[in-house]
């Protein structure tokens, strides 16, 4: 009776998203496709040249950058307020830090200021280098609309009330992106990003300690246990065990067998939670790649800043 009932709940809490995620579409009206096509041309070169150096570099750069523009986006919107520095900004709270890449989005805001001054808003970088990131390690292209103003607030209080964390449940991570107006079908499509992810051993320390949990494979759990003394939380584990560096499909097909890395990974495919469908259908490369690019352009409309309002930050890291 109670896996009814919660089926039944979940079942509701997809159809009430689904009817949210129109909101997302929506605000496409205010972004444009190629929106600095006359007043900054050579942007989205710029800027990919940029990314491509970085991940010669260093390949986390590109999970680094990806993971940035959903954790601006889902606080203030799509406004850059992520990248703001300060001891109280987004970037400052507990469950930011260890985002990565500030460095590289400062580095494109650099050359693109030496390009095009105050014309192109780190908004906007934060979404074409995401695009970007996506594209260096195998994945495909999408169409990046811009025109967002950059945010002047970034609150360290706020990521956490609006982020979900690795130890989410499904009907948990349905509602979470549900408030941002995002269907349980593009949670899951935004949830592949985590084919090129990483995370750390205390955010998996639920499935590895005292309760051990049953559902996790004997072989993840010894390696895990391995990797991760108790009192280890810096460690990083892969999030993807068969391709980390490649944008493909492996981290549907892992959590098909129940080798998802996460509770959060692997209540994808919860025989309640009505998301498997999803996951099942992201096992086809082109399927995919296709439905995480129309994800992220929902993503990146979510209560995007505009003009007049707002402004184009000189940099990255400070308001104007």
């Amino acid at each position: 009776m109670a896996r009814v009932q919660r089926a039944s709940s979940l079942l509701l809490v997809l159809v009430i998203g689904a009817a949210l995620a129109l909101s997302a579409s929506q605000v496409d009206a205010q972004l444009t496709y190629r929106f600095y096509r006359t007043s900054c041309p050579n942007v989205e070169s710029i800027i990919t040249g940029v990314v491509k150096q970085a991940f010669k570099k260093d390949p986390t750069i590109a999970p680094g950058i990806l993971r940035l523009s959903f954790h601006d986006c889902f606080v203030r919107g799509c406004d850059g307020s992520v990248l703001l520095a300060g001891a109280n900004s987004e970037r400052a709270a507990t469950i930011n830090n260890r985002l990565h890449g500030f460095e590289i989005i400062d580095q494109i805001k650099a050359a693109v200021e030496k390009a095009c001054p105050r014309t192109v808003s780190c908004a906007d970088i934060l979404q074409y280098a995401a695009r970007d990131s996506v594209v260096v390690t195998g994945g495909s292209s999408w169409k990046v609309y811009a025109g967002r103003r950059d945010g002047r607030v970034s609150n360290a209080d706020e990521p956490a009330q609006n982020l979900p964390t690795g130890f989410s449940l499904a009907g948990e991570l349905v509602s979470t992106f549900e408030q941002q107006g995002l269907s349980p079908s593009q949670m899951v499509d935004l949830s592949g990003a985590h084919t090129i992810g990483l995370t750390h051993c205390d955010h998996i320390s639920n499935r590895i300690y005292t309760p051990v949990d049953p559902t996790l494979p004997k072989d993840l759990l010894k390696l895990f246990q391995k990797t991760c003394p108790k009192a280890t939380t810096n460690t990083p584990i892969v999030l993807d065990q068969t391709s980390v560096s490649k944008f493909d499909t492996a981290y549907f097909k892992n959590i098909q067998k129940g080798r998802g890395v996460m509770t959060s990974d692997q209540e994808l495919y919860n025989p309640d939670a009505y998301l498997r469908r999803y996951v099942d259908k992201n096992t086809n490369q082109n399927t995919f790649v296709h439905r995480f690019g129309a994800a992220m352009i929902a993503m990146g409309s979510i209560q995007v800043t505009v003009a007049p309002d707002g402004e184009i930050r000189k940099r990255c890291q400070y308001v104007n």
